[in-house]
């Protein structure tokens, strides 16, 4: 049972500047910096609409999974930069994430499951397949910003 506490702390570990507001029985933590939302409703309203369709939105119930919900604002915010910016605001954050907590590889899989079998993206399925074998510290010794961004889903 995720309570406002719980987002209310992955906001703040997320080490990036927020607002928060509270409309009845939604609470929004906005993060402008990545253009993006997250809204806490009580059970039984369905989703939270902003009326600005260029903001990144991820609705978040008492009964959903924390560790799922963090993950999916976690992608969200990455693909508007947030990686590039752990990467170089704080760079221990970053290495801790990709090295040591499983990320990297993680990363990867959601690249080339976005990816497909779409033409459009063979060589970088073909340099995500190469990564997907090697250490995320060769990777990051070759490459540093490998792992800065994610593309949009297509709409």
């Amino acid at each position: 049972m995720i309570e406002l506490n719980d987002i209310e702390q992955m906001a703040y570990l997320f080490g990036i500047p927020s607002n928060t507001t509270t409309a009845g029985s939604m609470t929004t933590f906005e993060f402008p910096m990545f253009g993006t939302k997250v809204v806490f409703l009580d059970e039984g309203v369905t989703t939270a609409g902003t009326g600005d369709d260029s903001w990144r939105i991820v609705n978040i119930m008492p009964s959903d999974s924390l560790e799922e919900k963090r993950i999916e604002v976690i992608w969200e915010l990455m693909r508007a930069g947030y990686m590039h910016y752990l990467r170089t605001e704080a760079p221990r954050t970053f290495k801790e994430l990709i090295v040591n907590k499983g990320w990297d590889k993680r990363i990867i899989n959601k690249r080339l499951e976005l990816y497909g079998d779409d033409p459009k993206y063979n060589y970088w399925r073909d340099l995500n397949q190469w990564a997907l074998k090697e250490s995320s510290t060769y990777i990051l010794a070759l490459e540093p910003g490998f792992f800065d961004f994610l593309l949009d889903e297509e709409k």
